[in-house]
């Protein structure tokens, strides 16, 4: 995604590409969120990058709709605050999900910041079960309501969760700069069925328009816009492409070539900001790794390392390029 400018339409449903443009000073409307990127070191790559094969795999292979994604190789947060005052979060501003949670409490010998709802004049307990499993392992709290602020926005009385169990994200959770997660998919994902953030943002009228977009920055800070586009984040026209459904961000695949070669007959693809993995079928992607000679990363099967030379994804009508 940092090569390109990516606007997710909520209200007509459907996902905009325009070529990016270095990043530059922004005005002050629509709301504009700071991201910043944490570089992984080799070592946590490869268990990032196996973690998430191991998510996609999941995914690809089962019609539950919620399987989300492991977050060991997401590298882009921003921050966000929860509570009256505002308790500062950093969280993972996520397409791949559709829930808000928070660490309640903190990991052993760990930095990250934690929601502590006896200090907030605006909580009100739920109490209800959350849950969600991941590869790794479970990721649990409950259900509480507070108030949320994500630059000049603010949802007062939003039902978010608190975890208090943190495990399944592993030792990139530990070690990673995030706190928290802020899902931006879509309702038919919510854990629980509460209401998404980003349907929370749209019914409170504080958005100019129904759609945020991303600017991810490469080895500099990155950000997203609530309410509209910036120009000066692209050139160009935005080309669209229709949803084909209103779960993750999910578009149909017109094809994946390799040079020339035509490499998988998928039919659809998840734009997903919370990994950074290009994923597919086993078998493709171990024909695709036949082709350009890559090597299993430390013998495990499905997760290659290699230079691409030229690989096109071809979502009707735009095309992503991997550089040469």
């Amino acid at each position: 995604m940092r090569k390109y400018y990516v606007q997710f339409d909520w209200g007509q449903k459907r996902l905009g590409f325009a070529t990016a443009t270095q990043a530059v000073q922004m005005p002050a409307a629509p709301v504009h969120v700071p991201l910043s990127k944490r570089e992984l070191s080799f070592e946590e790559t490869v268990e990032a990058v196996n973690k998430g094969t191991r998510k996609w795999e999941a995914r690809l292979g089962k019609d539950d709709p919620v399987v989300i994604d492991d977050y060991m190789n997401a590298q882009y947060y921003g921050e966000i605050g929860v509570g009256t005052p505002a308790q500062k979060e950093m969280v993972i501003f996520d397409t791949g999900s559709s829930n808000l949670w928070v660490p309640n409490t903190r990991p052993f010998l760990t930095s990250h910041n934690i929601y502590d709802h006896s200090k907030s004049s605006t909580y009100k307990k739920n109490g209800t079960t959350f849950a969600i499993q991941y590869g790794s392992g479970p990721v649990s709290g409950v259900f509480s309501a507070d108030t949320v602020t994500i630059g000049d926005l603010q949802l007062k009385d939003y039902t978010f969760a608190e975890v208090d169990k943190t495990s399944g994200l592993g030792l990139g959770y530990r070690l990673g700069k995030f706190d928290g997660i802020l899902g931006l998919g879509w309702d038919s994902i919510s854990v629980g069925g509460v209401p998404t953030p980003m349907n929370a943002l749209v019914k409170s009228g504080q958005l100019p328009e129904p759609v945020f977009a991303f600017y991810l920055g490469n080895n500099q800070p990155g950000e997203l816009v609530f309410g509209g586009v910036d120009p000066k984040h692209y050139t160009g026209d935005f080309s669209f492409v229709p949803l084909s459904s209103e779960s993750y961000w999910e578009i149909k695949l017109d094809g994946v070539k390799l040079g020339s070669d035509s490499v998988s007959s998928t039919k659809s693809a998840i734009v997903d900001s919370g990994t950074s993995l290009l994923a597919g079928p086993k078998s493709e992607i171990a024909a695709i790794a036949t082709k350009l000679g890559a090597k299993s990363i430390l013998g495990k099967d499905g997760t290659w390392w290699t230079a691409v030379p030229s690989c096109l994804i071809s979502p009707s009508p735009w095309a992503v390029r991997t550089l040469p």
